[in-house]
């Protein structure tokens, strides 16, 4: 009984090391686990506690040595694990002055989500209709308020507006009014339409911006993966004609751009995502190369691009870190101020889990960007 029971604790381990450091082409639940495991890491203190213990039960018996020994080294090895992602996260919390909350951490993974103070229907392109949540700060305010505009993930073929809800009670308290708006999805191939349906959404909202007291030269852009592409791509090729509105023509700049865990360099990008790729511009790499550069944000930025804060997890498997650094790379060669702000541990999408560290860390940066660039109250 004490060899078998050994056995399970180190065979449980070593699962939980694979799971942990699943590499990229695994299976979408195993990264899904990574992302949870990674975040809450804390939770493997008790297995490894218990592997432990039945350690130390197991070498006053007659068990095997090598599992005797493997068991201590599982134990070590869990404990491991559970401590650097928490331990990290501290470390970079001091030295970027984000508070971190025990107590949120101990939340559920996704609790309540609010909902939008109205959903309107921003445009209808070629039939088909785009909405727009929106989220009014409850307090009144005495002047036009600064407005977060989101675009969800989801690969340029998923997801919704209604992800940016995990968002909106964050914004909406600090006072700014946030809007969740849609964009077309593939099929059929969307990358030279949706980031005309994300500045036809600007312009929507500059139009009306007197209706929901937003000044309409405060706009934020922030985007999440596919999102964070559209936002980037949008934000930086304003005034190109060869990305223009997908509905009526105007100005559809915005004043800074939020970027998490993004692609920025389509071709790079398309060495390790080519099946999503060729599905949002409707033809592979190899002999349109030229597509590729133009709907790559990389390429548009220019000395008067607006000022951008990156995100991304070091440990990304859906999109390496090296998209960000190149993009923070060319924003600093061309003098636009930025910030990346990158997680040693996280994997994409670490921000999903309400609780989680780094969803704490990556808000309390947002804020800080916010405040040094668009600001509530000037």
């Amino acid at each position: 009984m004490p060899t078998l029971l050994a056995l399970l604790h180190l065979v449980g381990c070593m699962l939980l090391a694979a799971v942990f450091f699943a590499p990229t082409g695994a299976p979408t639940l195993v990264h899904l686990l990574k992302g949870i495991l990674r975040e809450y890491s804390l939770v493997m203190l008790l297995p490894a506690l218990l592997t432990a213990l039945v350690s130390v039960w197991s070498a006053h018996t007659d068990a095997w040595r090598w599992l005797r020994w493997g068991t201590a080294a599982s134990a070590l090895l869990v404990g491991f694990l559970a401590v650097w992602p928490a331990a990290s996260a501290w470390r970079m919390a001091r030295a970027a002055d984000i508070p971190l909350d025990l107590r949120e951490y101990l939340r559920p993974l996704v609790g309540a989500r609010p909902l939008p103070s109205q959903t309107v229907r921003f445009a209808v392109v070629a039939g088909h209709e785009l909405h727009a949540d929106v989220f009014l700060p409850g307090a009144p305010a005495s002047k036009a308020r600064p407005a977060v505009l989101y675009l969800h993930g989801g690969g340029w073929s998923g997801g919704g507006r209604a992800y940016g809800r995990a968002w909106a009670d964050f914004f909406s308290s600090r006072g700014y009014v946030f809007i969740a708006l849609d964009y077309r999805l593939f099929p059929p191939a969307t990358g030279l339409k949706a980031p005309g349906d994300v500045k036809c959404g600007i312009r929507w909202v500059k139009d009306h911006a007197a209706t929901y007291g937003i000044d309409p030269d405060r706009l934020v852009l922030f985007g999440e993966s596919a999102g964070g592409h559209l936002a980037t791509l949008a934000g930086y090729s304003e005034g190109d004609s060869r990305l223009p509105s997908s509905c009526a023509s105007g100005d559809s700049s915005v004043a800074a751009i939020i970027s998490f865990y993004a692609p920025g360099d389509l071709v790079a990008h398309a060495v390790g995502d080519q099946v999503a790729l060729e599905g949002f511009t409707g033809v592979p790499l190899e002999g349109h190369r030229a597509l590729y550069e133009l709907l790559s944000p990389v390429n548009h930025i220019g000395p008067r691009s607006p000022p951008t804060l990156l995100v991304h997890g070091e440990a990304d498997s859906v999109v390496p870190l090296d998209a960000s650094r190149a993009m923070a790379a060319r924003l600093a060669q061309v003098g636009v101020p930025h910030v990346l702000f990158t997680l040693p541990y996280a994997e994409h999408g670490f921000d999903i889990w309400d609780g989680g560290f780094g969803r704490q860390l990556a808000r309390g940066r947002v804020g800080l960007f916010l405040q040094a660039h668009v600001p509530v109250g000037e």
